[in-house]
């Protein structure tokens, strides 16, 4: 079968931006390995050379601060094309001068035609056209598709918003498309109050390396011994509220033995040492900085809780790489695995960035028994092995091919 994938964003060795999904990436990757071909154009949104020089510029002041991940990126702003374990992908930059607005429609047309240029320079008649973010994806989807009598399908992503959907007029083009899919069931069932579907939309979960999984041993279990053995991993920006979880666990664990260990960096991490050093707490809690994604997977291996009840968060793959390591996982509710972990059961969920809702989390986790937590982190690793890169990617192909 032949695949056509459409991003705003694509994983590219060369791009140092940390921050940028890689989810597209591994569904196409997934889908070689299956025997499909793939090609991936990513759409990447240029401007005027004035919007970056402005970008570098406010990089260089406000970096120490705040976070600039998003600041306009020269690097997506040329033509390009690369392999991408076997997946064909062309950058095609499509220009358009207010950020977060529309593309002109002659800005469209000639995006159509470059990717048809390509598609016809490769012999390459797509069976499925599937797209990530809806601009302007969105837009080009059902065109390519009906152009080569394809499936079409496409997948928002934190984009689909009631306000960003009635900008972009989504509702117009979703009656064109053939399957819709959201990154998370809280997306999905909060879209349904704006949006109608020909059909019930579907989910397009993260997957987890089905290496990990085939890592595990029987010895994975958790010993949950006298000394709670914390964790949290992401970039530390004001929305991932890591502050929170740590006001929280001082408050419920410092008269007791325990351990907090922040994996990430970013412009708060001064701040959080600054807290540390002011409850002073530093036997306690430890900022690893950035560390790499095996050495995480032994932090989590060596910790009993995982905690992040971040904003915003589209889908917090984190959360399952976390539940396959046996951590008792409190993750935001509404964000993105709040469909996967069930309250109590393989998990716990917590209002984004709610203290006070967190240390009645923890204060409930610190009174269970250790066969209570035992019973969590055993449903929270069979819950993971379900979510591999391998079965989301397959679940993903059936969807859009029915």
């Amino acid at each position: 079968m032949n695949i056509l994938v459409l991003a705003s964003e694509y994983p590219y060795e060369k791009d140092t931006n940390a921050d940028r999904t890689k989810v597209v990436g591994y569904f196409a990757r997934e889908w070689v390995k299956q025997g499909h071909k793939v090609i991936a154009i990513v759409d990447s949104s240029t401007f005027p050379n004035v919007y970056y020089a402005v970008g570098d510029k406010i990089k260089g002041i406000v970096t120490k601060t705040f976070d600039v991940s998003r600041a306009p990126d020269r690097l997506w702003t040329k033509r390009f094309s690369y392999d991408d374990f076997g997946v064909h992908v062309e950058n095609i930059p499509i220009v358009k001068y207010i950020p977060h607005g529309r593309f002109s429609q002659r800005a469209i047309d000639n995006q159509l035609k470059e990717i048809d240029a390509i598609l016809k320079a490769n012999k390459f008649v797509p069976d499925v056209v599937t797209g990530h973010w809806v601009n302007p994806q969105i837009i080009l989807v059902p065109q390519i598709a009906q152009k080569y009598n394809a499936k079409a399908a496409f997948v928002f992503h934190a984009d689909y918003g009631k306000e960003n959907c009635e900008k972009f007029g989504v509702q117009q083009y979703l009656d064109q498309i053939d399957h819709i899919g959201f990154r998370s069931q809280s997306a999905l069932n909060a879209a349904k109050g704006y949006l109608t579907f020909k059909e019930e939309p579907f989910v397009a979960a993260s997957g987890i390396p089905d290496a990990f999984v085939e890592k595990l041993t029987s010895d994975s279990k958790k010993s949950f011994g006298d000394s709670t053995r914390i964790i949290t991993a992401g970039r530390l920006v004001e929305y991932k509220k890591i502050d929170v979880a740590l006001s929280a666990a001082v408050k419920v664990f410092s008269n007791a033995k325990y351990d907090f260990v922040v994996a990430g960096d970013g412009p708060m991490k001064e701040k959080l040492q600054g807290y540390v050093n002011e409850v002073q707490q530093q036997e306690h809690i430890h900022l690893l900085g950035q560390i790499d994604r095996n050495a995480l997977q032994n932090k989590m291996h060596e910790s009993d809780v995982f905690v992040l009840i971040s904003k915003h968060e589209t889908f917090g793959l984190v959360y399952l790489e976390a539940m396959l390591q046996g951590c008792i996982v409190i993750a935001s509710k509404f964000g993105g695995v709040d469909g996967i972990i069930k309250d109590g059961e393989n998990g716990f969920l917590c209002e984004e960035g709610d203290e006070e809702k967190l240390i009645r989390v923890f204060n409930r986790i610190k009174s269970m028994t250790i066969e209570e937590k035992r019973t969590i982190s055993r449903n929270a690793v069979e819950t993971a092995k379900r979510f591999t890169e391998k079965t989301v990617a397959e679940r993903y192909l059936c969807q859009i091919c029915k």
